[in-house]
This record gives C-alpha cells, sequence and structure tokens, in this order.
C-alpha cells in the first residue's frame, strides 16, 4: 500500500474520490500552499464540523457526521498517539483529515451518497476484495480502502505521516472502516 499513502507533508495533496452531480465518479486532485492547512483545526480529540445551521449540502454529502464514524479515542489508539485532532472538509463528497496531536497527518476519508454503487463497482475492477467490512471492501491501489455500504461510499488513506508500514498501513485502514461502516 506504499503508493495508497499521502504525501507526508500535511495532505499538500490529497486525492479524493469526486461523486458529484450527475455524471460517474473522478479522481479529483486538490492542493494547499505551502504553510496553509486543510480547514479548521480543532483542540486535540475533538472535531470540527460547521455551523448547526448549516444543512448538508444534500448532493451526495453528509458533511455533518463524516467525522463522526470513527472516534478520537478510537482513532489515537489505531495510530497509537495521544489525541488526533479532525477537521471536515465539505463536498461532495464530504473528506475528514485526521492529524496527530504533534500535527502529523494520520488519515483521511470521503464518504459520498452520490451514485455510491455505481462508482464503487467502477474504480474496484481488479482490485483485492476483503470481507466483513460493510457490503462490500476492496483495496484499490493509489486510492486506498473502499467500503460500500447501504447507498453510501467511503474511501479511506493512510498518510505516510502515520509512519507504519505497508502491512500496518493496511491493518489500520481495516480497523477505520470497520469502526466507520458500523456507523454508516
Amino acid at each position: 500500500m506504499g503508493s495508497d499513502k499521502l504525501p507526508r507533508s500535511a495532505w499538500d495533496l490529497f486525492v479524493v474520490l469526486g461523486c458529484g452531480g450527475g455524471g460517474t465518479g473522478t479522481a479529483s486532485v486538490g492542493t494547499l500552499p505551502p504553510g496553509e492547512s486543510a480547514g479548521t483545526s480543532a483542540e486535540p480529540g475533538t472535531s470540527v464540523e460547521p455551523p448547526a445551521s448549516e444543512e448538508p449540502s444534500g448532493n451526495g454529502g453528509t458533511a455533518v457526521g463524516v467525522c463522526e464514524l470513527v472516534t478520537a479515542d478510537e482513532l489515537a489508539e489505531i495510530f497509537n498517539v495521544p489525541s488526533v485532532t479532525t477537521t471536515v472538509l465539505e463536498g461532495p463528497p464530504d473528506n475528514c483529515i485526521v492529524e496527530s496531536d504533534t500535527g502529523d497527518p494520520l488519515t483521511a476519508w470521503s464518504l459520498t451518497t452520490a451514485q455510491a454503487s455505481a462508482v464503487y463497482d467502477s474504480a474496484t475492477i481488479g482490485a483485492i476484495e476483503l470481507t466483513l467490512i460493510g457490503d462490500k471492501a476492496a483495496i484499490v491501489q493509489n486510492m486506498g480502502l473502499l467500503v460500500l455500504k447501504g447507498g453510501s461510499l467511503l474511501v479511506i488513506s493512510i498518510s505516510a505521516g502515520a509512519n507504519l508500514s505497508d502491512d500496518e498501513a493496511i491493518e489500520a485502514s481495516k480497523q477505520i472502516a470497520t469502526f466507520a461502516a458500523g456507523r454508516m
């Protein structure tokens, strides 16, 4: 999974699965200028969410709950760190960015409800399928772990900042996916 990891430099390059609108899903790439973080930071162990008055986008996103799929305590245990900070990037797809208490990028996931099954099926052709996570799950090179559950698609990527071996990164992805699929 070495090429599945995001670059170490605080999410300078983040690949997510774009599933909005009426077309088919496409991979999109976004970059942040050096020194800028992705979204608003919070105290370790907390989530940054849009203000309560904001409604989810309705075009396949789920922004209000995307970071609630896995708790800060669960993530801290998975990555063996004292605490984590989560940041929501509202989409669609909606994204959750996870950093350690020292600011190291650990993982990110995107969640969409737009065309989830069709996107999963097209993205996982020839992928390594997994069992016991969601309705369907697969490891896709250069993308991460994809989980389809009901009408939702979760895409999990582990950052190089997590300092995990390929096998450890796959195991961390599976743990995140198991927690998240139980709450999807």
